[in-house]
C-alpha cells in the first residue's frame, strides 16, 4: 500500500473518530441529568451487547475484544432489511463481496472468502451454491482475519458467524410468554416474501424448556429478466434446563433454493462500461440441428475436436471455442502469432493457424452480422434452460454442564449437509451429490485468580468428518460468442454433462492395435473436474484470558491433524481414467494467536499477531487431490493486527490496522499462491440522544497476489487491441493460458474488482409518541473506482448507492417503505472467475413493502 496514502487514510479516520467523539461528549454532557435517570434509547439495537462467546468462545465485550469484529444484531436486519450477506457490505468495515455469478453465498472480507460459520461451526463452502439467508439470525457476528483456535481451520478472510433466534433472552432467562410475529413483504419485479416465527415456553415435566421456529418463503421475480429466485427456509431452536446444572440446546435449519447464477455481461470493454456500447453479432456455425439428440446445444463433438492426439489431461479433446496459449518456441509448441502485454505468445488450434497465416486459413472465431447496440442493466447473461437446485440441512446438540468446582463442561454436537446441482448453458454444470461433515467437539470453561491477575480458559478437543464430493464440467466453458442482444442459440449453448457421455448410443471405435482412435455416435457431456475426498481431523485447543490490572493478554493456541483422502475420480470421452487413484495423506499443523491490550476509561489500544492454518479447497470444500499428492492440502497464513478501540454508553468506534499473508494451491489448476494485504478499517456507532443515531464504516486497503500458474482468461477485446484485430474477430471463442503466459514470472498484481477505499453512513431518526413510533433511515455506501481484473483491462467507475426507509409502528403492527438504490445508480462488480471476460451490472432502484405483527 502507498505510505502517504496510507497515513493519509489514516489521518482522516483518526480524524472522524475524534470527531464523532467530540459531537457524542458535548451532546451528552449538555443532557447529562436527564441521562443519569434514563439510558438513550437504541431502537435499532446498534450498539455492541455487553458480553459475546462468539468471537473467541470466552465471555468479552466486542469493545475489549482484541480484534476486528462487526456485530449485527436481530432489530438491525429487521430494520434495515437485510436478507442476504451482501446486505451486511454496507455495515461491515473491510467486506466488500464481489459477485460469484449473482450468488450471494458467502462474503469476502479482506479481499479474501470468509467462511460461513453456525453457531461456532464452520458449514460446508458456499461460494455459489444458494443465497444464504440472515433474516433468522439473532445475531450475526463478522470476524476478520483468522478464527478463534477453538473453530478448527478456516480462512484468513474471517468468518461470518450465525446465531438462530432462540426462545431466551440474551442467552440465559426464557421468554415468559408465547410470542411471534407474521410478515407479508411485496415489491418492485413481484417480489413477494412471507415469513413467521413463534417461540414459547414449556414445561417438558418438571423441567423448563422453549422453542423458537422461524420460516421464510420467497417466491419472487427480479430486476434482471430471466431470473426468478425463489427459496424456503425453516429454523427450530429448543432449549432445555434439564436440571439446575444441566442444559440442553438443539435444532436445525432446513433450506432450498433454486436461484441460478447470472454472470452479468459479456464482450466487455471501456465503451460498454462508460456509455453501453455493446458489439453485437452471431458465432460460427457448429450446430448440426439434424442431430436430433443435440439439436439445440453445442455437444462435445461439435464444441471440440474428439481425438486420441488430445492428452487425457485436455478430455481428449482440442477445443472449437477456445485457445489456450502458451510460451512460443517450446518443444511442445509453435512459433509466435501473437502477443498480450509484451509477451510473446502461441495460440494454438484453428484461431491459431488463422493468426500464423490469416490469408489461407479462416477465422473460427470472426462474428458475423457485426453491429452495435445499447444494453440495458436489466439484460444479461441467461437462459431460460439453465437450472439450479439446493437442499441444505444443518443441525446442532449442545449439552452444558455446570461441574461443583465451578468449571462449565460443554459438549457440542454440528453437522452439516448439502445437495446441490445446476447447468448453465455457457458450458458448466455441477453436481455435489449430498455432501456433509459432521463435528464433534467438547471444552472446559474455567476460571483462575492468583490474587495479582486473573483468568478466563477454555480448553477442549474437537473431532471432525467431511465427505465431499465435487463434480464440475467446465472446460468448453465460453462466455463472449454469445450475442446477449439475441440470447441463447443452439450455436452458443453448451450441452449439459452427464454421468454416461455414451448413454446415447456413442461407442469407441479401435485401431488394428487394439487402441482407442476414435468413436462413433454422438457422445454426450462429460464431467471433466471431479475431486472424491474425505477428511478427518483431530484437534485440541486452549484459549486464556489473562487481566493484569488494565492490561489483558489473550492466548490461544491450537495442535491439528489431519487424515485425507482424495481421488481425482473423471474419465475422459475416450475411456482414459485421469489421477492415479485415491491418494491419502497425514499433516499436522499449529496455530497460534497472541494478543495484548490495554482498557481505560473506555479506550482500548490493542495489539495482536495470530498464524493459523486450514485446508487448500475446492469449491465445496473438499480435499483437491494433487494437494494431497504434493503434501500441500494446508494452507499458511499471518495476520498482524493493531488497533483501538472505544465504547461507552452511546458511542462505539474501532479503528484497526491490518497486514496479512497467505498461500495456497488454487482449485482449478493447482497453483502456488501467494496473497498479500494490508489496509485500514474503522467502525463507528453512535447515540445522538433519543431520536437520533448513526452507523458509519471506512475501509481502505491493498490485496494483491503472485501465481504463476493460475487459469487467465483473456479480455477478447483487449488481446483484439494489442495484436491489430477488432474484437468481433475474436468474440466468437475464448482466449485462455497460464497467467505467467501473459506476464512475467513472479509478478505482483493487485487483485480484480477490489476498490481501494469503500465508505457508509447511515443515520437513523425515531420519532415517539404515546403508543407508536414512526422510524426512518437514510444512508450511502461509496465505492472507489477499480479495476475489473489483475490485468487492469476495464476500469469500473466510482460509485454512491443510497438506501432509506420509513416505518410506523402502532400496538405490534409495523408498516416499512425500503428503497435500495434510492438515485437509480448505475455500477458494476466484478466476478470471482473470469473477471476479465464477465462483469455484473448493477440493479436499479427497488422498492418494498412489508407489512408485519408482532405479539
Amino acid at each position: 500500500m502507498n505510505l502517504s496514502a496510507s497515513v493519509k487514510n489514516v489521518s482522516t479516520a483518526l480524524g472522524l473518530t475524534i470527531y464523532m467523539c467530540s459531537i457524542s461528549g458535548h451532546t451528552f454532557a449538555q443532557e447529562i441529568e436527564e441521562i443519569t435517570v434514563q439510558a438513550v434509547k437504541d431502537f435499532y439495537s446498534i450498539m455492541p451487547e455487553e458480553n459475546s462467546e462468539s468471537a473467541f468462545g470466552l465471555s468479552k465485550s466486542l469493545a475489549e475484544t482484541p480484534r476486528s469484529v462487526t456485530e449485527v444484531r436481530a432489530d438491525l436486519v429487521e430494520k434495515f432489511v437485510l436478507r442476504s450477506v451482501d446486505d451486511l457490505v454496507r455495515l461491515t468495515p473491510g467486506a466488500f463481496t464481489s459477485s460469484f455469478f449473482g450468488i450471494k453465498g458467502a462474503m469476502d472480507i479482506r479481499g479474501e472468502p470468509a467462511d460461513n460459520y453456525f453457531r461456532g461451526f464452520r458449514r460446508i463452502a458456499n461460494p455459489g451454491a444458494f443465497n444464504t439467508i440472515v433474516r433468522g439470525a439473532e445475531k450475526l457476528e463478522i470476524m476478520r482475519g483468522p478464527v478463534s483456535p477453538l473453530y478448527g481451520s478456516g480462512s484468513v478472510g474471517g468468518q461470518l458467524n450465525y446465531t438462530p433466534k432462540s426462545s431466551k433472552v440474551k442467552g440465559d432467562k426464557y421468554i415468559d410468554e408465547i410470542t411471534g410475529g407474521a410478515s407479508l413483504t411485496v415489491g418492485s419485479y413481484q417480489q413477494q416474501i412471507i415469513s413467521g416465527n413463534l417461540g414459547a415456553p414449556f414445561m417438558l415435566g418438571d423441567k423448563e424448556a422453549g422453542v423458537h421456529i422461524f420460516a421464510e418463503l420467497e417466491d419472487s421475480e427480479s430486476f434482471f429478466d430471466g431470473y426468478y429466485p425463489s427459496s424456503f427456509l425453516l429454523q427450530t431452536a429448543f432449549d432445555i434446563d434439564w436440571s439446575d446444572e444441566t442444559k440442553v440446546e438443539f435444532g436445525f435449519q432446513y433450506q432450498t433454493s433454486d436461484s441460478i447464477q447470472v454472470p452479468g455481461w459479456t464482450r466487455v470493454t471501456q465503451d460498454l462500461i462508460d456509455d453501453g456500447t455493446y458489439i453485437t453479432g452471431a458465432p460460427q456455425v457448429l450446430n448440426d440441428p439434424t442431430d436430433l439428440i443435440g439439436f439445440n446445444t453445442l455437444t462435445p463433438q461439435e464444441s471440440a475436436f474428439i481425438t486420441p492426439a488430445a492428452a487425457g489431461f485436455l478430455n481428449n479433446a482440442f477445443s472449437n471455442t477456445g485457445s489456450f496459449c502458451m510460451p512460443p518456441d517450446l518443444p511442445w509448441t509453435g512459433p509466435q502469432n501473437a502477443q498480450y502485454n509484451g509477451q510473446n505468445l502461441f495460440c494454438p488450434g484453428g484461431f491459431g493457424n488463422w493468426l500464423s497465416d490469416p490469408v489461407n486459413n479462416t477465422n473460427p472465431f470472426q462474428l458475423t452480422n457485426v453491429g452495435t447496440a445499447q444494453l440495458e442493466h436489466d439484460t444479461t447473461f441467461i437462459d431460460t434452460v439453465d437450472y439450479a437446485d439446493t437442499t441444505a440441512f444443518t443441525a446442532y446438540l449442545d449439552i452444558t454442564h455446570d461441574l461443583d468446582n465451578g468449571m462449565i463442561w460443554k459438549n457440542e454436537i454440528f453437522y452439516d449437509y448439502l445437495e446441490h446441482t445446476k447447468y448453465q448453458s455457457w458450458g458448466f454444470t455441477a453436481f455435489y451429490p449430498e455432501v456433509d461433515t459432521f463435528e464433534l467437539r467438547s471444552s472446559l470453561t474455567f476460571s483462575l485468580d492468583s490474587g495479582a491477575w486473573t483468568s478466563e480458559n477454555i480448553v477442549g478437543a474437537n473431532y471432525r468428518y467431511e465427505d465431499l464430493e465435487m463434480w464440475h464440467a467446465w472446460f468448453d466453458e465460453t462466455f463472449d460468442f454469445r450475442d446477449m442482444t439475441v440470447g441463447p442459440t443452439p450455436n452458443d449453448r453448451i450441452s449439459p454433462a452427464t454421468f454416461d457421455p455414451y448413454s446415447a448410443g456413442a461407442t469407441l471405435t479401435y485401431d488394428a492395435n487394439g487402441d482407442v482412435d476414435g468413436v462413433n455416435g454422438t457422445l454426450l457431456r462429460n464431467f471433466n473436474e471431479v475431486h472424491l475426498s474425505t477428511n478427518e481431523n483431530i484437534g485440541v485447543f486452549a484459549m486464556s484470558d489473562i487481566s493484569i490490572d488494565k492490561f489483558n493478554i489473550l492466548l490461544g493456541a491450537r495442535y491439528d491433524i489431519f487424515n485425507v483422502e482424495s481421488e481425482d475420480g473423471w474419465v475422459t470421452y475416450l475411456d482414459q481414467p485421469q489421477g492415479t487413484g485415491v491418494i491419502d495423506g497425514d499433516e499436522d499443523a499449529f496455530s497460534y494467536n497472541v494478543s495484548v491490550s490495554y482498557t481505560d476509561q473506555g479506550f482500548s489500544p490493542y495489539v495482536t499477531y495470530a498464524e493459523s492454518n486450514s485446508l487448500s479447497p475446492n469449491q465445496v470444500g473438499g480435499i483437491i487431490p494433487a494437494t494431497v499428492e504434493n503434501g500441500e492440502f494446508v494452507q499458511e497464513s499471518e495476520l498482524a493486527e493493531v488497533g483501538i478501540k472505544y465504547q461507552n454508553d452511546f458511542l462505539y468506534a474501532a479503528l484497526s490496522y491490518y497486514d496479512q499473508e497467505k498461500t495456497f494451491r488454487d482449485d482449478q489448476t493447482n497453483a502456488l499462491v501467494a496473497v498479500y494485504g494490508d489496509g485500514v478499517e474503522l467502525e463507528v456507532r453512535a447515540l445522538i440522544n433519543d431520536n437520533f443515531s448513526i452507523l458509519g464504516t471506512v475501509s481502505s486497503s491493498d490485496t494483491t497476489e503472485v501465481c504463476d500458474g493460475c487459469l487467465a482468461i483473456i479480455n477478447s477485446a483487449a488481446f483484439a487491441d494489442q495484436n491489430g484485430l477488432t474484437p468481433d474477430q475474436v468474440y466468437g471463442g475464448r482466449i485462455g493460458g497460464d497467467r505467467v503466459t501473459f506476464v512475467p514470472s513472479g509478478t505482483e498484481l493487485d487483485r480484480g474488482g477490489l476498490p481501494d477505499l469503500v465508505a457508509s453512513l447511515y443515520a437513523t431518526y425515531t420519532t415517539y409518541f404515546e403508543e407508536s413510533e414512526l422510524t426512518s433511515s437514510l444512508g450511502f455506501t461509496y465505492v472507489d473506482e477499480a479495476y475489473n481484473d489483475v490485468f487492469e483491462t476495464i476500469l469500473m467507475p466510482s460509485y454512491t448507492i443510497v438506501n432509506g426507509s420509513i416505518s410506523y409502528s402502532k400496538n405490534g403492527l409495523t408498516a416499512l417503505l425500503q428503497a435500495n438504490n434510492l438515485l437509480d445508480e448505475e455500477y458494476y462488480t466484478n466476478a470471482d472467475l473470469f473477471d476479465s471476460v464477465v462483469i455484473k451490472p448493477s440493479e436499479g432502484r427497488t422498492l418494498s413493502f412489508m407489512l408485519s405483527y408482532d405479539f
